[in-house]
């Protein structure tokens, strides 16, 4: 008997008490977030280039148990070219109207540590499809399912580009993007990962001929170059603040 109690003793200590790692940790609450997606893209003029697109979020994190339902509201979008004869500008307009998404999201736990996924999640801008994942984007601009989504009053979203310095213009387009996050650091404090996506847009028209051409962009094959990095703030925070505070909220 006294055998059997010491082996029974044994496995308790070896296999262990159920840590405090079996209960989800609280991620609740208002966080920032940066989005860094990296990609291939064919440039007008320039031909290909690296590109970098830097969005700055505020999130609202509602959690019960491990299932999530997180509400992304776009701060600021910019870019970041391997070339400096190319620049993207992404108006105020285009980033106020990008719209206030809910996407569901979980916890999954790995081995002694949590992770968090959002699993695939598709937007389109400046277009109404009946299947936003696999409805083919229209071409024509006057196709009733383009609208005016930055109220601009141009067709679909605009955004500005500069080519070598002097070729520079409005481009009108429309887009499907998606994507899927997956944490590599997750705590109370600060949740950082690894970002999937995919981007196709169609060029409706543009300001300057110059620039009405179709243009391709793959995401980078280095998957460490789209990543996340997210930093728990106060509830009160606004965005403006976020976009002040950024270089500090997301130095790692």
């Amino acid at each position: 008997m006294q055998r059997w109690l010491s082996l029974a003793v044994l496995g308790v200590l070896v296999v262990g008490w159920p840590s405090s790692s079996a209960q989800p940790p609280d991620i609740s609450g208002a966080w920032a977030q940066l989005q860094v997606t990296s990609s291939i893209t064919n440039a007008p003029v320039l031909g290909t280039i690296n590109l970098k697109t830097l969005t700055t979020i505020r999130l609202e994190v509602t959690q019960k148990g491990t299932d999530l339902s997180i509400v992304f509201e776009p701060c600021a979008v910019e870019s970041e070219s391997s070339s400096p004869f190319f620049k993207v500008i992404f108006p105020e307009a285009f980033v106020k109207h990008m719209g206030i998404d809910t996407k569901p999201a979980r916890l999954e736990s790995r081995e002694d540590s949590w992770q968090l996924f959002q699993p695939r999640y598709t937007i389109v801008r400046g277009v109404k499809l009946q299947d936003p994942e696999k409805d083919p984007l229209p071409t024509d601009p006057n196709d009733p399912r383009i609208f005016d989504q930055d109220k601009d009053g141009k067709p679909g979203m605009t955004i500005r580009v500069n080519v070598l310095g002097f070729i520079e213009g409005e481009i009108y387009i429309i887009q499907r993007d998606w994507n899927s996050l997956r944490s590599t650091t997750l705590n109370t404090m600060i949740i950082d990962g690894l970002i999937e996506w995919g981007s196709e847009q169609v060029v409706l028209g543009a300001s300057n001929p110059l620039l009405a051409g179709q243009s391709e962009n793959i995401p980078d094959p280095k998957k460490e170059n789209s990543y996340f990095r997210t930093t728990r703030v106060e509830p009160n925070t606004t965005c403006e603040q976020i976009v002040k505070n950024r270089d500090k909220l997301f130095a790692r």
